[in-house]
C-alpha cells in the first residue's frame, strides 16, 4: 500500500509538472498604453490569436474562416491577467500618468476553453517539449555579412529578437559558436551537403535545422528573408520581404514550427 501510495503521488507530481510547463502554452503577451479596462479588452483578440499560433504551432491560424467569430468571444477564455510597467523604474513625468505609459498585458487562458475552441478550428494543442532548432543564418546588411553564432561579435541585437521569436512560439533555438561555424563559408551555406548539416545538428544537440539568408534591401526598403529546412522532406522553402527584422524572425520561427509540429 505504501508503494503504491510513493508511486501515485510520484505519477501526481509529474503530471502536475507537466500540467504547469503546458501552461506557457495557453499564455501570450501584448503591449498595452495604460492598466486599464479601455485599453485591455480591446487587446484580448489579438492575444488570443497568439496563444492559438503557439499553442498550435501554426502561424497562420488567423487565416481561418471561422477564427474571428471565435476571437469574439475570447474575453470569455481569459482565465487571468497580468500587467508590467515597461517603463519600471523611469519616474512618471509631470505630463504623464499611469495612464500614458506602456504596460505589458500578458493573458492566460483557460486551457478547456482554448482546447475547444481549437477544435472548432481543426486545429489541435501541440503539447509536451518541443522540438530544439538550430539556426545558421547569413546576414548581409550595408555594412558587411557575417553568419550569426552564439559568441560572435556582430548581431547581439538580433539573437535577442530571434529569442523574443522563440518565445512567441515556445520553440527553442540554438545558434551555434563561431568554432562550429569556423569551416563553413558564407557563400557556400546553400551548397552545405545533408551529412554536413546533419553532423553540424547533431554536434548542437538540435533536432531541426534552419537555415537563411538575411538582406537589407534598400530598394524595398527592408529586410528580405529566405528560409530552409534542408534535412526536412517537404515544403522546406519561404521568405519574406520588406519588414524589419523582429517580424522576418517571426517567420523564420513560425514557419519552422509549422513545418515541424505533428500533423492534425
Amino acid at each position: 500500500m505504501k508503494k503504491a501510495l510513493l508511486t501515485f503521488l510520484s505519477w501526481f507530481a509529474f503530471a502536475v509538472a507537466a500540467h504547469a510547463d503546458d501552461d506557457v502554452l495557453y499564455r501570450s503577451k501584448v503591449i498595452v498604453t495604460g492598466d486599464r479596462e479601455e485599453t485591455r479588452v480591446p487587446a484580448i483578440p489579438q492575444g488570443f490569436e497568439l496563444a492559438a499560433q503557439k499553442l498550435t504551432g501554426n502561424p497562420d491560424i488567423g487565416q481561418n474562416p471561422a477564427f474571428s467569430s471565435l476571437a469574439t468571444g475570447a474575453p470569455g477564455m481569459v482565465w487571468s491577467y497580468t500587467y508590467h510597467d515597461r517603463m519600471f523604474g523611469t519616474p512618471i513625468h509631470d505630463e504623464q500618468g499611469t495612464r500614458d505609459r506602456p504596460f505589458d498585458l500578458t493573458f492566460q487562458f483557460d486551457r478547456k476553453r482554448m482546447d475547444h475552441a481549437m477544435g472548432v478550428l481543426g486545429e489541435r494543442p501541440w503539447l509536451g517539449a518541443r522540438p530544439k532548432l538550430a539556426l545558421v543564418v547569413e546576414v548581409t546588411d550595408m555594412a558587411r555579412s557575417y553568419v550569426l553564432a552564439a559568441d560572435g561579435a556582430h548581431g547581439s541585437e538580433l539573437r535577442a529578437s530571434f529569442e523574443d521569436a522563440s518565445a512567441r512560439f515556445a520553440i527553442p533555438i540554438i545558434f551555434a559558436k563561431e568554432a562550429d561555424l569556423s569551416a563553413i563559408a558564407q557563400e557556400q551555406l546553400d551548397a552545405m551537403s545533408h551529412e554536413s548539416l546533419a553532423r553540424l545538428k547533431s554536434r548542437l544537440g538540435a533536432d531541426a535545422i534552419l537555415v537563411g539568408h538575411l538582406d537589407w534591401e534598400t530598394n524595398e526598403p527592408g529586410w528580405h528573408a529566405v528560409w530552409r529546412m534542408p534535412l526536412s522532406t517537404e515544403d522546406t522553402r519561404w521568405e519574406v520581404a520588406g519588414v524589419n527584422f523582429d517580424a522576418a524572425f517571426r517567420n523564420a520561427i513560425g514557419g519552422a514550427a509549422k513545418r515541424m509540429r505533428p500533423s492534425n
